[in-house]
Protein backbone atom coordinates (compact mmCIF):
# COMPACT_ATOMS: atom_id res chain seq x y z
CA UNK A 1 0.00 0.00 0.00
CA UNK A 2 1.70 3.61 -1.05
CA UNK A 3 -0.09 6.94 0.56
CA UNK A 4 1.43 10.00 -1.57
CA UNK A 5 0.39 13.80 -0.37
CA UNK A 6 1.30 16.47 -2.96
CA UNK A 7 2.10 19.41 -1.42
CA UNK A 8 0.86 22.87 -2.93
CA UNK A 9 2.84 25.20 -0.28
CA UNK A 10 5.13 27.44 -1.47
CA UNK A 11 7.58 27.36 1.51
CA UNK A 12 7.67 23.41 1.21
CA UNK A 13 9.44 21.91 3.81
CA UNK A 14 9.14 24.45 6.05
CA UNK A 15 5.63 24.98 5.65
CA UNK A 16 2.50 24.43 8.22
CA UNK A 17 1.28 21.90 5.28
CA UNK A 18 4.20 19.69 5.87
CA UNK A 19 4.45 20.07 9.60
CA UNK A 20 0.62 18.80 9.47
CA UNK A 21 1.06 15.99 6.21
CA UNK A 22 4.40 14.76 8.35
CA UNK A 23 2.53 12.94 10.95
CA UNK A 24 0.09 11.60 9.28
CA UNK A 25 2.37 9.75 7.33
CA UNK A 26 4.35 8.41 9.86
CA UNK A 27 1.43 6.73 11.22
CA UNK A 28 0.86 5.53 7.88
CA UNK A 29 4.56 4.13 7.57
CA UNK A 30 4.52 2.84 11.11
CA UNK A 31 1.62 0.67 10.11
CA UNK A 32 3.17 -1.07 7.21
CA UNK A 33 2.74 1.32 4.37
CA UNK A 34 5.21 3.02 1.64
CA UNK A 35 4.68 6.94 1.80
CA UNK A 36 6.10 10.01 0.16
CA UNK A 37 5.42 13.81 0.12
CA UNK A 38 6.17 15.70 -3.09
CA UNK A 39 6.75 19.28 -2.68
CA UNK A 40 5.67 20.77 -5.84
CA UNK A 41 7.67 23.91 -5.18
CA UNK A 42 10.50 21.60 -6.06
CA UNK A 43 9.08 20.33 -9.65
CA UNK A 44 9.41 21.53 -12.81
CA UNK A 45 5.33 21.55 -13.86
CA UNK A 46 4.33 23.63 -16.54
CA UNK A 47 1.47 25.54 -16.79
CA UNK A 48 -1.98 23.62 -18.91
CA UNK A 49 -1.90 25.15 -21.99
CA UNK A 50 -5.37 24.24 -22.59
CA UNK A 51 -4.83 22.11 -26.09
CA UNK A 52 -6.53 19.64 -25.46
CA UNK A 53 -3.61 17.45 -27.26
CA UNK A 54 -3.96 14.88 -24.31
CA UNK A 55 -7.88 13.81 -25.26
CA UNK A 56 -7.36 14.51 -29.21
CA UNK A 57 -3.91 14.39 -30.41
CA UNK A 58 -2.10 12.36 -27.73
CA UNK A 59 -4.85 10.70 -25.51
CA UNK A 60 -3.83 9.98 -21.92
CA UNK A 61 -0.31 12.01 -22.38
CA UNK A 62 0.56 15.57 -22.36
CA UNK A 63 2.52 17.42 -25.14
CA UNK A 64 4.31 19.17 -22.64
CA UNK A 65 7.76 17.83 -21.24
CA UNK A 66 8.05 17.96 -17.87
CA UNK A 67 8.15 16.44 -14.49
CA UNK A 68 4.59 15.72 -14.94
CA UNK A 69 4.76 12.68 -16.65
CA UNK A 70 6.22 11.10 -13.83
CA UNK A 71 4.13 12.54 -11.19
CA UNK A 72 0.80 11.11 -13.25
CA UNK A 73 2.47 7.75 -12.64
CA UNK A 74 2.85 8.33 -8.85
CA UNK A 75 -0.90 9.16 -8.97
CA UNK A 76 -2.15 6.40 -10.48
CA UNK A 77 0.36 4.11 -8.42
CA UNK A 78 -0.56 4.94 -5.08
CA UNK A 79 -3.51 3.64 -3.03
CA UNK A 80 -4.05 6.79 -1.48
CA UNK A 81 -3.39 10.29 -2.55
CA UNK A 82 -3.52 13.66 -0.60
CA UNK A 83 -3.77 17.40 -1.93
CA UNK A 84 -2.56 19.42 0.70
CA UNK A 85 -2.48 23.20 0.71
CA UNK A 86 -2.16 26.42 2.81
CA UNK A 87 -5.49 28.92 2.26
CA UNK A 88 -4.56 31.23 -0.49
CA UNK A 89 -7.26 33.85 -1.45
CA UNK A 90 -10.25 31.67 0.10
CA UNK A 91 -8.49 28.88 -2.29
CA UNK A 92 -5.51 26.45 -2.54
CA UNK A 93 -2.23 27.85 -4.04
CA UNK A 94 -1.39 28.25 -7.75
CA UNK A 95 1.40 25.26 -7.18
CA UNK A 96 -1.52 23.05 -6.36
CA UNK A 97 -4.19 24.60 -8.79
CA UNK A 98 -1.43 24.11 -12.22
CA UNK A 99 -1.03 20.67 -10.74
CA UNK A 100 -4.43 19.83 -10.62
CA UNK A 101 -4.73 21.23 -13.87
CA UNK A 102 -2.17 18.92 -15.31
CA UNK A 103 -4.42 15.76 -14.24
CA UNK A 104 -6.33 16.48 -17.45
CA UNK A 105 -4.93 13.62 -19.50
CA UNK A 106 -6.63 11.00 -16.65
CA UNK A 107 -9.80 12.10 -18.07
CA UNK A 108 -11.23 11.95 -21.16
CA UNK A 109 -13.52 14.32 -23.20
CA UNK A 110 -16.78 12.84 -22.79
CA UNK A 111 -19.28 14.52 -20.56
CA UNK A 112 -20.80 12.15 -17.87
CA UNK A 113 -23.81 13.10 -15.85
CA UNK A 114 -24.20 12.20 -11.50
CA UNK A 115 -27.49 11.38 -10.25
CA UNK A 116 -27.11 15.06 -8.61
CA UNK A 117 -27.15 16.49 -11.92
CA UNK A 118 -23.98 17.23 -11.69
CA UNK A 119 -21.81 17.05 -14.97
CA UNK A 120 -18.13 15.53 -14.96
CA UNK A 121 -15.20 13.84 -17.19
CA UNK A 122 -15.47 10.28 -17.58
CA UNK A 123 -12.09 8.80 -15.92
CA UNK A 124 -9.81 7.07 -18.79
CA UNK A 125 -8.08 4.83 -16.27
CA UNK A 126 -10.11 1.56 -14.69
CA UNK A 127 -8.52 2.71 -11.10
CA UNK A 128 -8.30 6.13 -9.41
CA UNK A 129 -6.26 6.28 -5.85
CA UNK A 130 -8.67 7.59 -2.71
CA UNK A 131 -8.29 10.72 -1.80
CA UNK A 132 -7.29 12.78 0.89
CA UNK A 133 -6.91 16.72 1.64
CA UNK A 134 -5.25 18.76 3.88
CA UNK A 135 -5.74 22.82 4.27
CA UNK A 136 -4.51 24.89 6.65
CA UNK A 137 -5.07 28.63 7.18
CA UNK A 138 -3.36 31.11 9.22
CA UNK A 139 -6.72 32.93 9.96
CA UNK A 140 -8.75 31.69 12.96
CA UNK A 141 -12.51 31.31 13.28
CA UNK A 142 -14.83 28.33 11.30
CA UNK A 143 -15.25 30.44 7.58
CA UNK A 144 -12.08 30.06 6.04
CA UNK A 145 -12.61 26.91 4.08
CA UNK A 146 -15.87 27.33 2.38
CA UNK A 147 -14.77 27.23 -1.18
CA UNK A 148 -12.42 24.48 -0.65
CA UNK A 149 -15.31 22.38 1.33
CA UNK A 150 -17.57 22.99 -1.98
CA UNK A 151 -14.43 21.43 -3.84
CA UNK A 152 -14.11 18.43 -1.81
CA UNK A 153 -18.07 17.54 -2.65
CA UNK A 154 -17.69 17.76 -6.09
CA UNK A 155 -14.96 15.53 -5.64
CA UNK A 156 -17.17 13.28 -3.80
CA UNK A 157 -19.78 13.00 -6.02
CA UNK A 158 -17.63 12.13 -8.64
CA UNK A 159 -16.18 9.41 -7.66
CA UNK A 160 -18.35 8.12 -4.71
CA UNK A 161 -16.65 7.25 -1.57
CA UNK A 162 -13.30 8.19 -2.91
CA UNK A 163 -12.64 10.98 -0.17
CA UNK A 164 -11.56 9.33 3.33
CA UNK A 165 -10.34 12.14 5.02
CA UNK A 166 -10.41 15.79 5.31
CA UNK A 167 -8.11 17.93 7.55
CA UNK A 168 -9.14 21.77 8.02
CA UNK A 169 -6.80 23.37 9.83
CA UNK A 170 -7.66 26.69 11.00
CA UNK A 171 -4.89 28.47 13.29
CA UNK A 172 -2.27 27.30 11.45
CA UNK A 173 0.32 29.97 11.88
CA UNK A 174 0.54 28.16 16.06
CA UNK A 175 2.46 25.50 14.65
CA UNK A 176 5.07 27.98 14.29
CA UNK A 177 4.30 30.26 17.04
CA UNK A 178 4.70 27.74 19.35
CA UNK A 179 8.06 27.93 20.85
CA UNK A 180 8.12 25.40 24.03
CA UNK A 181 7.02 27.98 26.99
CA UNK A 182 3.17 28.06 26.16
CA UNK A 183 2.66 24.62 27.76
CA UNK A 184 -0.98 24.33 27.27
CA UNK A 185 -0.13 25.82 23.30
CA UNK A 186 2.42 22.78 23.19
CA UNK A 187 -0.39 20.26 24.56
CA UNK A 188 -2.60 20.78 22.35
CA UNK A 189 -0.41 20.50 19.39
CA UNK A 190 1.08 17.42 20.48
CA UNK A 191 -2.59 16.17 21.21
CA UNK A 192 -2.62 17.22 17.28
CA UNK A 193 0.37 15.36 16.10
CA UNK A 194 -1.07 11.84 17.68
CA UNK A 195 -4.19 12.24 16.51
CA UNK A 196 -3.23 12.87 12.70
CA UNK A 197 -0.41 9.74 13.15
CA UNK A 198 -3.68 7.45 14.56
CA UNK A 199 -5.55 8.60 11.33
CA UNK A 200 -2.65 7.77 9.55
CA UNK A 201 -2.84 3.86 11.24
CA UNK A 202 -6.68 3.87 11.00
CA UNK A 203 -6.45 4.18 6.76
CA UNK A 204 -3.50 1.84 6.49
CA UNK A 205 -5.17 -0.70 8.93
CA UNK A 206 -8.93 -0.60 7.94
CA UNK A 207 -9.30 1.87 5.32
CA UNK A 208 -10.83 4.69 6.95
CA UNK A 209 -10.76 6.98 9.68
CA UNK A 210 -13.25 6.77 12.56
CA UNK A 211 -14.91 10.11 13.16
CA UNK A 212 -13.93 10.02 16.53
CA UNK A 213 -9.97 10.35 15.22
CA UNK A 214 -11.38 12.83 12.77
CA UNK A 215 -12.70 15.25 15.77
CA UNK A 216 -10.10 15.00 17.73
CA UNK A 217 -7.74 16.95 14.90
CA UNK A 218 -10.49 19.54 14.32
CA UNK A 219 -10.23 20.40 18.40
CA UNK A 220 -9.06 24.26 18.45
CA UNK A 221 -4.93 25.29 19.03
CA UNK A 222 -5.98 28.46 20.60
CA UNK A 223 -8.73 30.80 21.28
CA UNK A 224 -9.55 33.35 18.29
CA UNK A 225 -8.44 36.34 20.77
CA UNK A 226 -5.14 34.54 21.86
CA UNK A 227 -4.21 33.43 18.30
CA UNK A 228 -4.55 37.12 16.72
CA UNK A 229 -2.33 38.54 19.58
CA UNK A 230 0.29 36.17 19.18
CA UNK A 231 0.18 36.39 15.18
CA UNK A 232 -0.08 40.36 15.83
CA UNK A 233 2.58 39.93 18.28
CA UNK A 234 4.97 38.10 16.00
CA UNK A 235 4.61 40.45 13.00
CA UNK A 236 4.95 43.62 15.04
CA UNK A 237 8.69 42.15 16.17
CA UNK A 238 9.17 40.90 12.63
CA UNK A 239 8.69 44.50 11.80
CA UNK A 240 10.58 46.03 13.73
CA UNK A 241 13.88 43.62 13.09
CA UNK A 242 13.25 44.58 9.78
CA UNK A 243 13.33 47.64 10.15
CA UNK A 244 9.97 48.12 8.40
Amino acid sequence: MKLTVFNGSPRGQASNSHRIVAPLLDGARAAGAEVEEVFLIERNIQHCRGCFSCWGGTPGRCVLDDDMAELLDLYLDSSYVGLASPVYGMYVTGLLKNFMDRLLPLATPHIQRSDDGTFYHEGRVKRFPRQMFVFNSGFPGEHNFLVLQTFVEVAKRMNPGSVVLEVYRNCGEALQLADGENEELTARIVRFDAALREAGRELVAHGAVRPETVEQIHLPLATDEEYMAAVNRFWDEEIGQRGG
